[in-house]
């Protein structure tokens, strides 16, 4: 027999399996509960047993969105010799398997949505794979490293090596987010050479992993 916890757990599982669809149909600025409860076969009244509102549904989208990357990035990187390529080239890998979870949590912020400081931990946890992949050097200007210090200090890193990955992390994702959106058609599409270009130029500058 089904418990009441089991059958709450399996009708919030379909409500996320219903969002996840319109976000990949339709993307995340047309999502509603009203929808999703369509999509799901529930009663739009009933959504709010189970969520408290659009933004916790939103929420718990980029949550999952951003432990499905850092698990594949963790696990591909564990697999194999840990160095900046491998780990670039396992954030592409994921994002062209899951475009529409990578807009979610890397595109346009969805309109009237802020997220929650949990987020941001699940966004730390995707950066830790890269911070522990390659050494830098060359420390970054003062202001930008006075203010890079405290997060360095909760993500175990130095500000040099801080500052490097979130540049060079902006540059891979905004590289996707072209190619994604066709703006490499009629130059460097597809676009696989001039990722290999981008990465291998980030990789040169760092010394192995040890």
């Amino acid at each position: 027999m089904t418990s009441r916890a089991d059958a709450k757990d399996a009708t919030r599982r379909r409500l996320l399996e219903a969002a996840g669809e319109v976000i990949r149909e339709q993307g995340a600025p047309a999502l509603s509960l009203r929808e999703v409860a369509r999509r799901a076969g529930i009663v739009p009244s009933a959504v709010y047993r189970h969520l408290a509102s659009r933004d916790e549904l939103i929420t718990q989208l980029v949550l999952a969105a951003y432990t499905s990357l850092a698990e594949h990035l963790e696990t591909t990187v564990a697999a194999s010799s840990p160095s900046w390529r491998t780990a670039a080239d396992a954030l592409r890998e994921w994002t062209l398997a899951h475009v529409h979870e990578f807009q979610l949590i890397y595109g346009t912020p969805v309109p009237g949505y802020r997220a929650p400081e949990e987020t941001i931990t699940a966004a730390a946890r995707v950066a830790a794979v890269f911070l522990q992949v390659g050494a830098v050097s060359g420390a970054p200007p003062d202001a930008l490293a006075e203010q890079l210090r405290e997060p360095a200090a909760q993500l175990g890193t130095d500000v040099t090596t801080l500052a490097r990955t979130l540049a060079d992390l902006s540059q891979l994702v905004g590289l996707l987010t072209l190619e994604l959106g066709g703006h490499f058609v009629g130059t460097a599409d597809p676009a696989q050479g001039l990722w290999d270009e981008v990465v291998a130029r980030q990789a040169a500058e760092r010394a192995p992993s040890r």
